[in-house]
């Protein structure tokens, strides 16, 4: 029988896979293209991903400073722009590796406690659906992550590419 945390660490994992996955086979060029104006391109949404990855840091209680937030921060501060000096995607892939490196040990080493424990001013206060538990935050920034991920999915058929591979 898997626990909460167990589950969440699946799940965590099971998007830092997907997450590299889905930018296989992109060059950076096509990263920063867009197939419609009113989408995101690729890269954008990949920073934006990262950015969402920094949440996981403060759970597992790793104090780290967020690149290219200025960038990639999402909700209404930032936008795709067109003809942007973005960071590569390379440089993008490699700053979550690093990221995820210093993370996941902290997250494996949370418990049912400490998922539990209520976050003050957490971003989820408004919700109808989740918590303000560390767990419940966690449970949100997953879905976020697999939404997005999907987007760069429909992104990569669109650019006449292979469906994404799960493992």
């Amino acid at each position: 029988m898997m626990n909460s945390q167990k589950q969440l660490l699946a799940e965590y994992d099971s998007i830092c896979v997907w997450f590299k996955n889905s930018l296989v086979g992109f060059t950076d060029e096509e990263t920063n293209q867009r197939l419609n104006k009113n989408m995101n391109h690729a890269k954008y949404i990949a920073g934006h991903l990262l950015n969402a990855q920094y949440a996981f840091a403060m759970i597992g209680g790793v104090t780290i400073e967020r690149k290219w937030d200025e960038l990639f921060a999402g909700r209404g501060k930032t936008k795709a722009l067109d003809d942007f000096p973005y960071p590569s995607i390379e440089e993008i892939k490699n700053e979550w590796e690093q990221l995820n490196l210093k993370v996941r040990e902290n997250l494996n080493a949370l418990t049912e406690d400490d998922l539990n424990k209520e976050i003050p001013d957490s971003p989820l206060s408004q919700s109808k659906v989740f918590d303000t538990t560390v767990g419940d935050f966690w449970a949100f920034i997953n879905i976020h992550q697999v939404y997005h991920i999907g987007q760069i999915g429909i992104l990569r058929r669109g650019f006449g590419k292979e469906p994404m591979k799960y493992r």
